[in-house]
């Protein structure tokens, strides 16, 4: 698109005033709302707000250049109300096929664990409409259930568990204005993510995510461990967002995208003391489709 400036802008008004007449009054009137309108585009694209918003109290809405962001993931308070009326049943994609659990009605919480891994961005405005951002997921879990051996002289006797969920991703954002304190946003990011086994014990007793253990004092014969099974993700993936200022530099938004997904899932194997068995094989999958980030997001910027 060509920048128009004040100089050509005023050239064209009076070329088209000048070879009129008034016979030709509706053509003026078309010629000058297009002058306008270039004008207000050509504009547009070196003003990344449009809207040049202030509070009150003078502070500018949105972020600028050498500004940095941090961003968190607000999704548990829609994961607990949402419990409340609609389907409790979470269900997740593997390689060999889908998955779910039933959620309860925990309350809402930015502790992130494995079952429900949160992701942190850091964002850096290298320009007006423009920043780099960084996406951090991380969830970890770890319990140890003692149980009583039934003995006077108690053994020890415990099943314990341990999870984690890590992932990483870059990318870059451009931004622009909506409506009044309203912007949209598209970019793109790539990254990586190793997520826990969700599942079934080979014996199918109970639900676990990730590493078990079973230990047994008064009999030994009965001790296991379970391990493996993780799930390995590379992505890459355009993202198309909006965001809304409800205070000076703070905003909620929320994002789509549409890319590419491959995982692995490694090998899940079980060991007591008679058996080493794989119990499961692992897989391969690659998808290409649209998918939400999942998050509510709360930015602040400073």
């Amino acid at each position: 698109m060509v920048k128009l400036t004040k100089k050509s802008t005023s050239s064209l008004h009076n070329y088209v005033l000048s070879k009129v007449t008034s016979n030709h009054m509706k053509k003026v009137i078309f010629y000058s709302l297009l002058v306008l309108l270039c004008s207000t585009v050509a504009n547009a694209q070196s003003d990344s707000t449009k809207f040049n918003l202030t509070s009150k109290r003078g502070f500018y809405y949105f972020p600028e250049k050498g500004d940095w962001a941090l961003s968190i993931n607000a999704t548990p308070f829609l994961d607990y109300f949402g419990s409340f009326f609609g389907d409790k049943t979470y269900n997740y994609s593997t390689p060999s096929g889908y998955s779910s659990y039933e959620m309860a009605n925990t309350s809402p919480s930015f502790a992130f664990t494995a079952q429900n891994p949160g992701s942190i961005y850091f964002k850096y405005y290298n320009k007006d409409n423009r920043s780099f951002r960084v996406k951090l997921l991380f969830g970890y879990s770890t319990s140890k259930d003692n149980d009583g051996s039934g003995e006077e002289d108690p053994k020890d006797v415990y099943f314990s568990s341990d999870a984690l969920a890590i992932g990483l991703s870059v990318g870059q954002e451009f931004y622009r204005p909506i409506k009044s304190r309203i912007r949209g946003y598209y970019g793109y990011e790539v990254g990586f993510s190793s997520l826990p086994f969700r599942g079934r014990l080979y014996d199918k007793s109970r639900y676990v995510t990730g590493n078990v253990e079973y230990k047994n004092e008064a009999d030994p014969k009965t001790n296991f461990t379970e391990e493996g099974g993780n799930t390995i993700s590379f992505n890459g993936s355009g993202l198309l967002g909006v965001e809304w200022f409800f205070a000076p530099k703070i905003s909620l938004g929320g994002e789509f995208g549409l890319g590419f997904n491959y995982q692995k899932q490694l090998e899940r194997k079980f060991n007591n003391d008679n058996n080493k068995l794989i119990v499961d094989s692992g897989g391969n999958r690659f998808d290409f489709k649209p998918h939400a980030s999942g998050d509510l997001i709360l930015h602040i910027y400073f």
